[in-house]
């Protein structure tokens, strides 16, 4: 039988629990609050849409969802610019938070920037949210306006495996445009052989994630790019 100090820091321990659930419930709710407002807001401003930012996001991990930090999603959506002009295509590929950012730097009014992305809270962007699994890399929304007519591709496959990397391979070479379309894939350093024997360089950029996320991760490039040189 438990001693009647045992049975009290049992009840102090659970009612420490039932805090930290609140708090945690409560922090929740106050995030679909702001989220729903936004996307409410989006519905019928779409500019309002710009004013998003990756904190509405909580990352998903059974969906392999890892942010970059601001640092590395301002670099990528920078780049992006550097390498296109007003009347390009860019489309981000389960890069939600360089679409994002990217979106936040003013781009060309005239460019058409697309987010394929898996999560569904993404559509608060309206027509520049394409669902995409990378399962099916040939089927989504918008494949025969944009088959071979992509600019620019930022590519971040959600897994770090040889079959998610190949078939965002597949998505990527059916939307870029034929010998002039660039691409740029951050990945794990334990993709760098697959990607080197389709035809892409190792960069010194390394992309760096909001959490600290443990794998090392590399950036990949089909061009040469002046703020992100080959690696030596």
């Amino acid at each position: 039988m438990a001693s009647d100090s045992e049975s009290d820091y049992e009840l102090e321990l659970s009612e420490e629990t039932r805090k930290i659930l609140q708090q945690v419930m409560a922090e929740k709710e106050a995030e679909t609050e702001r989220f729903e407002a936004l996307k409410r807001q989006a519905e019928s401003d779409f500019d309002q849409a710009k004013q998003a930012d990756m904190s509405l996001f909580t990352e998903n991990w059974q969906l392999s969802q890892f942010w970059y930090d601001d640092e590395t999603s301002r670099a990528l959506g920078q780049e992006a610019l550097d390498n296109t002009n007003d009347s390009s295509v860019i489309v981000c590929i389960s890069s939600p938070s360089a679409f994002v950012k990217l979106m936040s730097m003013e781009p060309p009014k005239n460019a058409k920037i697309y987010v394929f992305e898996f999560d569904t809270r993404f559509d608060i962007y309206g027509e520049q949210f394409v669902h995409y699994d990378f399962n099916h890399p040939d089927s989504f929304r918008l494949l025969d306006e944009l088959k071979g007519k992509v600019d620019y591709i930022i590519a971040d496959p959600p897994f770090l495996s040889d079959e998610c990397l190949t078939k965002t391979l597949e998505t990527v070479d059916v939307l870029r445009k034929p010998e002039t379309g660039k691409v740029l894939f951050c990945t794990g350093a334990k993709m760098t052989d697959l990607l080197l024997s389709r035809q892409y360089t190792l960069t010194s950029f390394d992309p760096k994630h909001k959490g600290g996320l443990s794998n090392d991760f590399r950036s990949y490039s089909n061009y040469t790019s002046v703020k992100f040189p080959t690696r030596q």
